[in-house]
């Protein structure tokens, strides 16, 4: 049963949980029409699409585009990415798939993680490949938004089906709390879940409370967001409507559950990174491997083997490794699996810099005086606007400038090492593509039969925790990799390589009979009759 299960969940407590946990009843694969219908549904450009529209507009103009002045596949998924981890906190299965989107199938189902591949195929076709448009990418955005919601109510509808509770009446209070205990229950519990109806909840939930000890908080959580939710909404209710919670109102709770959910995990990443705080080597945002072994406070101490394959460690030229704690923090390791869609992460606060970045600079790239300019007066918790920058750091933004024409684009491996070194603490430090193949603790177990979960054995803990430097290397050792890679680069459009053209010939034009005008004049003067001079008659 459950005391088979080896990984680990990060989040709220160090609790044992199986394999493809999270995923409960939930389907993994999708059927092709129900990611049509979704798209179907969106294209009218509803209210949906519009705000997306807005939310994504800022970063969209700060993208690089193709010669259409469109986002190419790699920088959609990119976009989609960010924009969901920094609006919900959603990490979507598939926004980080390589190569072409386009899919040769005759299945009438695709995987649920394959599914931004799909609907990518959909747009590159339709646009007969010439990249997207905002109004496309919120299109986008808004339909992937739409098949995780269907993914979660259709759960809870397979709930009510096993509770006997019939959507077309209304549950009463005491119903819907039991109806969102199984469901979430069985969502912790997954394919191991034994709930065919109301007896088996007693023994859902158990099993639920020993794969996660704070499970008995979370439901209280997820009860006090509801009721809040009702007491905001009384005012707007109609009173002569029947007692009870309609389907209706079930289905936009469980909308908001997903909205809100990331949420839940700020506080447990929160004293995650204060603890590293503690232990850091001031203003490097790395801690020593000795003192993260020696911490008995903290919630876990994997493995180094796994540490490494994770790309928090660094190693090199060093007497006791360092961990690099926003890549710790963030790593796939701390995820939280919530659907066969997505999973919550601890928050990339780096989002938040570059979201601001973006939204002052408007374009893809820009000077380093520019950028300078911003990023001095971005606000971190270790480095409170506005700051100097270090000498050090500007030289290297003119390095980075120097490499392409002038100006940095802010969607590149460099820039965003730049960004770390600025920003160590919440910035991660971008590895170059194949250096590193992070897995998830349950991927790793499957790769490794003989282990039992990924932490790092005592006698390996004890070993390290006495391998401390006298000194703890400071930010100038920070590593710095000359290696360049851009999510695209930023083609001029046709339509302004046009323009440009004509503008240029133009101008060429001007310069041309600017010159040559005053010598037709003067020619003209040497054939025309010379005028009798009155200046003679002047006294």
């Amino acid at each position: 049963m459950i005391a088979a299960s080896r990984a680990v969940i990060a989040f709220l407590a160090p609790v044992a949980v199986v394999g493809d946990t999270f995923l409960g009843t939930r389907q993994q694969s999708v059927s092709l029409e129900a990611i049509e219908d979704a798209l179907a549904q969106e294209l009218p450009n509803t209210a949906h699409v519009r705000a997306i529209r807005e939310e994504l507009k800022p970063m969209y103009s700060a993208l690089p585009k193709n010669e259409e002045g469109q986002l190419e596949a790699t920088t959609v998924r990119y976009a989609l990415h960010r924009y969901f981890v920094q609006k919900y906190g959603w990490y979507i299965k598939g926004l980080d798939l390589q190569g072409t989107a386009a899919m040769n199938t005759s299945s009438t189902e695709v995987m649920k993680g394959l599914a931004p591949a799909f609907i990518m195929g959909w747009f590159e076709k339709r646009l007969h490949g010439k990249g997207l448009k905002l109004d496309d990418l919120a299109i986008f955005a808004a339909t992937l938004s739409d098949l995780i919601y269907q993914e979660g109510l259709g759960s809870l509808q397979e709930v009510y089906l096993k509770l006997d509770m019939p959507t077309e009446d209304a549950a009463s209070e005491v119903q819907f709390e039991q109806a969102m205990r199984a469901y979430f229950a069985e969502l912790i519990v997954g394919q191991w879940s034994h709930f065919t109806g109301p007896n088996d909840v007693g023994a859902l939930e158990n099993d639920a409370r020993e794969m996660l000890a704070e499970y008995d908080d979370t439901v209280m959580w997820i009860s006090d967001l509801r009721k809040t939710r009702d007491f905001l909404e009384s005012s707007r209710r109609n009173p002569f409507l029947q007692e009870g919670i309609a389907w209706d109102r079930a289905a936009e709770f469980v909308r908001e559950l997903m909205q809100h959910f990331g949420g839940l995990t700020k506080t447990e990443c929160t004293s995650l990174k204060e603890q590293f705080q503690a232990m850091e080597a001031p203003g490097t945002g790395r801690v020593l491997l000795s003192d993260f072994y020696g911490n008995a406070q903290l919630p876990m101490h994997e493995s180094l083997a796994y540490l490494r394959n994770l790309g928090v460690l660094e190693e090199q030229g060093m007497q006791s490794p360092r961990i690099v704690m926003a890549n710790y923090i963030t790593s796939v390791s701390r995820c939280y699996p919530f659907s066969s869609y997505f999973s919550i992460c601890c928050h990339d606060e780096c989002e938040d810099l570059m979201g601001s970045l973006e939204h002052a600079i408007a374009a893809p790239q820009a000077t380093p005086a520019r950028i300078a300019e911003v990023v001095s007066g971005l606000s971190s918790e270790a480095r409170p606007a506005p700051w100097d920058i270090p000498q050090k750091l500007l030289d290297r933004l003119d390095a980075i400038a120097k490499h392409h024409n002038g100006e940095v684009p802010l969607h590149g491996r460099l820039f965003m090492q730049w960004m770390h070194h600025a920003f160590p603490q919440e910035c991660s430090f971008p590895h170059v593509s194949g250096t590193t193949s992070p897995v998830t603790q349950d991927e790793w177990l499957e790769r490794h039969d003989a282990l039992e979960d990924v932490l790092a054995p005592t006698s390996d803990r004890e070993a390290h925790s006495m391998r401390r430097p006298e000194i703890h290397a400071g930010l100038d050792a920070l590593p710095w990799t000359e290696v360049e890679e851009l999510v695209a680069s930023d083609k001029p459009s046709r339509g302004s390589s046009i323009v440009g053209k004509a503008l240029r010939a133009f101008m060429g034009l001007t310069a041309v009979v600017s010159f040559a005008l005053p010598l037709v004049r003067a020619s003209t003067a040497l054939f025309q009759p010379a005028e009798k001079d009155k200046s003679s008659h002047l006294v």
